[in-house]
């Protein structure tokens, strides 16, 4: 029977090489961008602002020229946070000292948003939502943090590194948890609200985690610990996704989980694998997520190569395209592990599971773990995205569930002083221009273009333009403002011959930009050699 698998695998993979690469419209295409430990940003917390906001425009504009179109940023790693808030400090890791603020002052997480949708760009708010301290030897809580606030609520675990985490299974803390997190929800215009697998910590050095008393005061129910603490995780998971559809239902709310789900010796539903368990032993129960509909999307962390014994790549994809419930699925693509062992050295290896990906309607795109490592281009991945498997264009898939039409939603944030009111007007962003052209009017150029049938509220909105962007010589994939030449209302703009412009070779692109400010991907360039007639 494995004989057998491996060959339709081997099938599969010879195929899909074989087949020209298909025009994807839809696919999600993400990074992880962790900030814990300045693991990928920022690359050190003792940068100034203006090179914090450098960094990451730097990160984007390489992660965007791959074809990357979504960002998953980690802005609370623990029970510190890198916006202003009204519950927690800001965090050491991006200014040296929990509770400074950047100077000069700016609001990172605006900033990010920004940047991304300027680059058509989905900005999904990566939170780690019961890990409060990383290290109690290293990190000192400010006097007002809510592990001082409310020491009851936190319990000290770990093996080497003694972690504070705060235990789900008190109620009040839970809902603390999902305050904080609509704090963000109420303030941003993110695109999702995202978390990995942090839920309860696994069992460390052979010893439980001790909420043994909280176990014993909360347990209603009479249930096994095991199930109690799925039952917190769970009821915990339901409150958060009502309170975000309520606010704001256009938002998507994801969860990457490990890889496995749970092992087939421990559950007849369970994968041919044998690996940490989501169920067992981070008491995630994922699929009843899916099933109730608590969650838009997963994106399991499958890190295990193709052929793997204990966990093979495909047996993983296959089983989880049998078991998302209508919802959507991205893989997590290891990437970090690319070169740390023999069967990670084949530098096919992410590209022939993005194929297998493929090979199921289930699988909906990737996410690839993390940023500093798809920074290195590791074994030409990078290279193979842009001129293969992600040569064709995709925006993020739209889920039919969700708002994607022009809304308007009147959002109340109640809080111990005041209630604000926000206003969000959603608008899904433009598609670029297409017919870029160029055709000679008495001395001057004139360089023109459309827009898709499919874009009529676009062309009907006053507040809608375009930008035209130059390149001396080949078109290089960044539409940073150093390249902007205009912006106009028209589909067309008129190239005078004088100045510097004429007598070289020059490329163009142009990008459609609406009333929420959100940019097209750039049309298809046109290289134009300007020659001044004498």
């Amino acid at each position: 029977m494995q004989y057998r698998y491996s060959l339709i695998t081997l099938f599969i993979i010879i195929s899909s090489l074989l087949q020209a690469q298909s025009i994807t419209e839809e696919e999600f295409r993400g990074v992880w961008i962790v900030t814990a430990f300045n693991i990928d940003w920022p690359s050190s917390p003792y940068l100034t602002a203006e090179q914090q906001k450098q960094e990451f425009i730097n990160l984007l504009d390489i992660h965007k020229s791959y074809g990357i179109n979504a960002v998953l940023v980690q802005i609370k790693p623990s029970g510190e946070v890198f916006y202003p808030s009204d519950y927690e400090p800001w965090s050491h890791w991006l200014t040296g000292k929990q509770g400074k603020a950047p100077e000069p002052y700016y609001d990172p997480v605006q900033f990010m948003i920004e940047e991304c949708h300027k680059r058509n760009m989905e900005f999904h708010a990566w939170i780690n939502p019961f890990r409060y301290v990383s290290n109690i030897a290293r990190v000192k809580p400010v006097p007002n943090h809510i592990t001082r606030q409310k020491p009851e609520w936190f319990i000290n675990y770990g093996g080497e590194i003694v972690k504070k985490y705060l235990n789900p299974g008190i109620p009040e803390a839970r809902a603390y948890v999902i305050k904080v997190i609509m704090e963000i929800v109420h303030k941003y215009d993110v695109d999702g609200i995202h978390f990995d697998d942090y839920f309860y910590p696994i069992k460390q050095n052979g010893k439980e985690f001790p909420d043994y008393n909280t176990y014993q005061f909360y347990n209603k129910d009479n249930l096994s610990l095991a199930d109690w603490r799925r039952q917190n995780i769970n009821q915990f998971i339901h409150d958060l996704s009502d309170s975000i559809n309520a606010a704001k239902p256009q938002i998507k709310f994801g969860i990457a989980p490990v890889g496995i789900w749970r092992n087939k010796y421990q559950d007849p539903e369970g994968s041919n694998t044998r690996g940490l368990s989501a169920y067992d032993q981070l008491y995630a129960d994922i699929l009843l997520w899916l099933r109730e509909g608590w969650i838009d999307y997963v994106a399991p962390q499958i890190y295990w190569n193709i052929g793997s014994a204990n966990a093979d790549y495909h047996e993983l994809v296959d089983w989880w395209s049998r078991h998302v419930y209508g919802k959507h699925l991205y893989i997590g693509q290891a990437v970090h592990r690319v070169n740390t062992s023999r069967s990670w050295k084949n530098p096919s290896e992410i590209p022939d599971q993005i194929r297998i990906n493929r090979m199921y309607p289930e699988v909906k795109g990737s996410i690839f773990y993390s940023s500093r490592n798809m920074m290195t281009n590791v074994n030409g991945l990078n290279d193979s995205l842009r001129s293969n498997l992600f040569l064709a264009y995709a925006e993020p898939p739209k889920m039919a569930w969700k708002q994607n039409k022009e809304t308007d939603i009147i959002i109340a944030e109640n809080t111990d002083t005041i209630v604000k009111y926000y206003k969000l007007r959603h608008i899904p962003q433009p598609r670029a221009p297409i017919n870029l052209s160029a055709s000679k009017i008495r001395k001057e150029i004139l360089l023109s273009w459309e827009m898709d049938e499919s874009q009529k509220k676009f062309l009907a909105d006053t507040n809608s333009y375009y930008r035209v962007y130059r390149f001396k010589g080949k078109y290089s994939g960044n539409i940073s403002d150093e390249y902007l030449i205009a912006e106009t209302k028209k589909p067309r703009i008129m190239l005078y011959k004088r100045g510097k412009l004429f007598g070289k070779k020059y490329t163009f692109v142009v990008t459609a930009v609406n009333a929420q400010n959100k940019e097209s991907f750039p049309s298809e360039d046109i290289v134009l050699k300007m020659k001044i007639k004498k």
